[in-house]
């Protein structure tokens, strides 16, 4: 594999990144719903108003209004859907060096690059580098 191959192949990588970090929240989700737990998030409406809503189908709960305490006792029993938010370790492809790979995604992810560049560079359809972007 040559350079330019590595350099494009970390570019569709970090693209791609974001949508593999989903596709995997949504696979550890049901996979804690098929426990018999389900996976919530608890929204602040107000100083006291809140909401627990499913977090795969969005549907409410329960709701109060007996503020942040409240919603950590609605919290309970159920699994908080921000655990499922923990730190995604940065896309790496072997044979790029960290700092390369840094000055890579600067250049992906800068204003001034147009997606027209990217798309050229990669092998991509304008749209979808707009769509990942």
């Amino acid at each position: 594999m040559t350079c330019h191959d590595l350099v494009q192949q970390h570019v569709r990588c970090l693209l791609e990144a974001p949508f593999r970090a989903e596709a995997d929240r949504l696979r550890q989700a049901e996979e804690i719903t098929r426990t018999g737990l389900r996976v919530v998030e608890g929204v602040l409406s107000s100083a006291t108003g809140w909401e627990l809503r499913d977090w795969l189908t969005g549907a409410v709960i329960r709701r109060g209004d007996d503020g942040p305490a409240g919603l950590t006792r609605a919290l309970s029993g159920h699994y908080d859907a921000d655990d499922l938010f923990t730190d995604v370790p940065e896309p790496a492809t072997p044979g790029i060096p960290p700092s390369l790979g840094r000055a890579i995604e600067e250049w992906l992810f800068a204003a001034s690059t147009p997606d027209q560049d990217i798309a050229e560079f990669i092998g991509w359809p304008v749209g979808e580098v707009r769509e990942h972007r």
